[in-house]
């Protein structure tokens, strides 16, 4: 199937013409290829704890409706700030891996991997207590691009049928004009592709497993799809500098290292933030690494350095423009809570410097420029004379 540009009808390739608009026009080709969707409802019984699943039919791959649906979650899943995570090996043949390389190999049919898929969501969800799933929807869909070669994405979304997800009894979609997508509760998106290239091995620069957290009632879904948060993106972020702080103090780096390390890691993490995009943790270890000599002997350690000492660092963060932002500010509190304040990291000098921040540190104060006239009068009365 191709799609028409100037009315955007999908039609056979060996159509000359648009059949819906009669013009000659240069078709293209859709963004995706649907190979297989399929949506799956949860059974439940009022007032027993019994739960089961129902398998609907597979979806018409050329059915508008359900190419659309794929485009709109696709791109609801791109916009959204997701989470970045990867296999450990696990040899069992029960293990999510093995269930995905047994269907990227054909050895099971798309019905039978998410029949299996199926199995492990209900059983994690009895764990969790059957009625927090009650009315809920799964959809499964494989969809690839037109690279030779892609095995393509396999995206499982769980949705709620009665906030904007319609299926007749077969389970197929109905509309899609009217679908809300933030009914969307969780979803897990496994790049088959990539997947195959690297597992067992951790991925170095993108990860082939996102997904989006959702409500915590919800974490059965992440489990049964192995879906383990290795660390929270803003805890990546807050780890990442203070990694860097460490490794500045220990090796006796001066401040231009420390500003110019700063001035790297902003650069590539609000980039990241405004695309939403994720960031391999190796590309921030290089950028902090650029900021030391060429001939340096730290060079190439300070990955090293976050493994050795503990630093919780994802492999791939997605940062948000609030926990970069968050990252150049230092909360200032006294020890009995009489003053609090938040001060711009790269406003702070030394005492004696003239900053309008200055610190301290043999008397472990804080020393504030005051310009404002009104306010320094204002303190001056407060001021309590010496007894």
């Amino acid at each position: 199937m191709i799609e028409c540009v100037e009315c955007g009808e999908q039609f056979s390739k060996s159509l000359d013409t648009c059949p819906e608009c009669e013009t000659l026009v240069t078709p293209e080709l859709p963004k995706f290829v649907t190979i297989a969707a399929v949506t799956a409802e949860f059974l439940t019984q009022t007032g027993s704890s019994s739960l089961s699943s129902k398998i609907g039919e597979l979806w018409p791959k050329n059915d508008g409706i359900c190419y659309r649906l794929i485009v709109e979650v696709e791109n609801k899943f791109k916009r959204r700030n997701k989470y970045h995570s990867y296999y450990d090996e696990d040899t069992s043949a029960t293990s999510i891996p093995a269930r995905l390389d047994s269907y990227i190999n054909g050895a099971l049919k798309f019905k039978g991997l998410v029949k299996l898929l199926m199995k492990a969501l209900v059983d994690a969800a009895k764990d969790a207590g059957a009625y927090k799933v009650a009315g809920g929807n799964i959809v499964f869909m494989h969809y690839k691009g037109h690279d030779e070669g892609e095995i393509g994405r396999l995206m499982a979304i769980m949705v709620d049928k009665k906030d904007g997800f319609n299926f007749d009894e077969n389970l197929v979609p109905t509309d899609s004009e009217h679908i809300n997508l933030e009914a969307m509760r969780q979803a897990a998106l496994f790049d088959l592709t990539l997947f195959d290239a690297t597992y067992p091995e951790v991925p170095l620069n993108e990860t082939y497993l996102k997904f989006i957290k959702g409500a915590s009632k919800g974490l059965f879904f992440r489990e049964a799809f192995g879906c383990i948060i290795r660390a929270e993106n803003a805890h990546s972020i807050r780890q990442l500098f203070a990694a860097l702080d460490s490794f500045q103090l220990k090796n006796e780096l001066p401040d231009l290292f420390y500003d110019d390390a700063i001035n790297a890691l902003d650069t590539i993490l609000s980039r990241a933030a405004k695309d939403k995009k994720s960031v391999p943790a190796s590309m921030l270890y290089e950028a902090i690494e650029s900021a030391l000599d060429s001939d340096s002997p730290l060079r190439g350690t300070f990955q090293n350095f976050v493994n050795s000492n503990g630093f919780e660092i994802n492999n791939h963060i997605e940062p948000t423009s609030s926990s970069v932002e968050a990252e150049k500010w230092v909360n200032i509190e006294a020890a009995d809570e009489s003053f609090i304040a938040k001060v711009y990291k790269q406003s702070i000098g030394k005492c004696g410097s003239g900053d309008n921040v200055q610190y301290d540190p043999d008397n472990h104060k804080l020393i504030l420029k005051i310009a404002d006239s009104q306010t320094r009068d204002a303190l001056l009365k407060l001021m309590k004379d010496d007894e």
